[in-house]
């Protein structure tokens, strides 16, 4: 597929009059020049993060901020007392704790967003989110925001995309049965738009299967210009890799039953081979951080 053919499809796709809302959504950090001025900007940026992601945790406050473990936790403590942030207390936290947004937090971030949340509070905050999802979203948040504050070696300023929307959103905004819900969509400095998915666990080849034609629907629908595959292991990447190469193999030779056509065309394999990119930066990063 030309850049040109996939700019048309891009121009033409109604979800991408929606992402640039949240693509705009500043969530880069800046100190501030005083210490009042650096509490605000946590703040803002605490509660947008806990918002988009549904959950935030010491672990993300204390990497994102430069701090240790003792002030995120200050931050945190002081967002709860403040009615922004409730508490949660889990094992499957690396810190054994999660902070969820209020009510309050959500109406704090629509007026910095510019846009309407649908949030739902629970009287007990542990099931505003799904325990099971924990780790997975955590990372989810962490390369999100790493690809938003990446520098060079000499500290010059390199983000490795300029904004995202998270997987809530992505699903929020996107209603299309054939395209398969990713962890999240950035844009890429050039304007492109690539789908992030966060693989931390082994997968079998039918569900690798399943994933890929959903890529392929969504590729082709120009939901997303390529794929973005984030892990903590190589092997899992490695895992991935000979999976889709068994079934790039196979899958032309099976058939769909309704239409009876083949699963995949040639061209439909090349297409998946060369949007879906293996990450490999942020593995080491991930696992010193996660496990």
């Amino acid at each position: 597929m030309t850049s040109q053919q996939t700019k048309d499809l891009e121009s033409n796709n109604p979800l991408h009059t929606l992402y640039p809302r949240y693509f705009d959504i500043n969530m880069r950090y800046y100190p501030g020049a005083n210490n009042h001025q650096k509490g605000v900007n946590r703040t803002k940026l605490s509660v947008l993060i806990a918002i988009r992601f549904s959950i935030v945790t010491p672990g993300i406050i204390r990497w994102l901020y430069g701090i240790n473990h003792r002030l995120a936790l200050e931050h945190l403590n002081r967002l709860e007392k403040d009615g922004l942030l409730c508490v949660v207390k889990t094992h499957r936290s690396p810190d054994g704790r999660v902070y969820v947004p209020t009510y309050t937090a959500a109406k704090f971030a629509e007026e910095l967003m510019g846009i309407d949340i649908h949030f739902r509070a629970n009287r007990n905050p542990a099931l505003q989110f799904n325990q099971n999802n924990i780790m997975h979203n955590l990372i989810n948040a962490f390369v999100m925001l790493r690809g938003i504050h990446n520098y060079h070696s000499d500290e010059t300023y390199a983000p490795m995309w300029s904004g995202f929307i998270t997987e809530p959103e992505f699903q929020r905004i996107n209603s299309l049965s054939a395209a398969r819900t990713v962890d999240g969509a950035v844009q890429l400095p050039d304007g492109s738009i690539a789908a992030i998915e966060v693989e931390h666990s082994f997968k079998n080849k039918t569900a690798r299967q399943v994933i890929l034609l959903k890529y392929l629907a969504s590729l082709k629908n120009g939901d997303y210009s390529k794929i973005f595959l984030f892990s903590q292991s190589v092997k899992i990447f490695d895992d991935i890799k000979r999976l889709h190469e068994q079934l790039f193999e196979e899958m032309p030779q099976r058939f769909d039953k309704k239409t009876r056509i083949p699963l995949i065309t040639e061209s439909d394999t090349e297409l998946l081979c060369s949007s879906i990119i293996f990450r490999t930066k942020l593995c080491e990063e991930i696992n010193e951080m996660f496990y």
